[in-house]
């Protein structure tokens, strides 16, 4: 199911040599926080002795069956960090342009550095998607929605499911939907959806090419420079 998913988002963001190993790391790293899923995430979570992150996945739990003390807030429909967790209660939302799995799948790809799994990785690249940490959740939104555009088929459907998110989404931040929606759309009338997406979110590393240094070039450097310091 989780695999099912993510798919779509994987092949289009991720470079084809690492697909599978992203494809494998995020669908063992995500749990669906029904009984046995909180469990299972509570002890994965405790592995790595971060004990706050497993409260916040007994907190959710609890929360989705009215168990939560009411001083208790939880505040978010999934977690991520070295694993994803999605509440139940977002797992079974009628939100048409919520998938909280491929959100939170999002923020792994995003998290998750090919190296630590033996993939080759050229130079200026560290995740799987180099976002920008002040679009990290502008990514995992528009991910999210485009995943279930994606859905209509043809590209003409695509875009009138995308032009109706702002208006029909009722599960995102109403301070970000605008911004959401509108690179949704974009992506919706785009050839490559995913592509769109990936550029507007990711970090642009500016290349800059060498330049032989040159007897004469060296000689006017030093005629400028040396003065300042004397």
């Amino acid at each position: 199911m989780i695999r099912r998913r993510i798919e779509p988002m994987v092949k289009g963001l991720v470079q084809d040599d690492w697909q599978e190993v992203a494809l494998r790391e995020i669908i063992a790293r995500t749990f669906i926080l029904n009984f046995q899923g909180a469990k299972a995430a509570i002890d994965a979570e405790l592995s790595t002795c971060f004990m706050g992150s497993a409260w916040r996945i007994l907190w959710a739990l609890f929360g989705d069956h009215g168990l939560k003390p009411e001083d208790i807030e939880v505040g978010c429909d999934g977690l991520a960090g070295d694993y994803a967790h999605v509440r139940w209660s977002a797992y079974e939302t009628n939100d048409p342009y919520s998938d909280v799995v491929v959100h939170e799948g999002a923020h792994l790809l995003h998290y998750l550095k090919p190296s630590h799994h033996g993939l080759h990785v050229r130079r200026g690249q560290e995740r799987f998607v180099d976002t920008d940490f002040r679009h990290r959740e502008l990514f995992a939104y528009s991910c999210e929605a485009y995943s279930r555009v994606v859905l209509h088929g043809e590209r003409k459907s695509r875009i009138a499911s995308a032009d109706k998110m702002q208006q029909e989404a009722f599960s995102f931040p109403r301070g970000q939907i605008e911004e959401v929606a509108a690179l949704v759309l974009e992506a919706a009338r785009a050839r490559n959806g995913w592509r769109v997406i990936r550029e507007a979110t990711v970090i642009h590393r500016v290349r800059m090419r060498g330049k032989a240094v040159t007897a004469t070039s060296l000689g006017w450097a030093m005629q400028t420079c040396i003065p300042a310091f004397t």
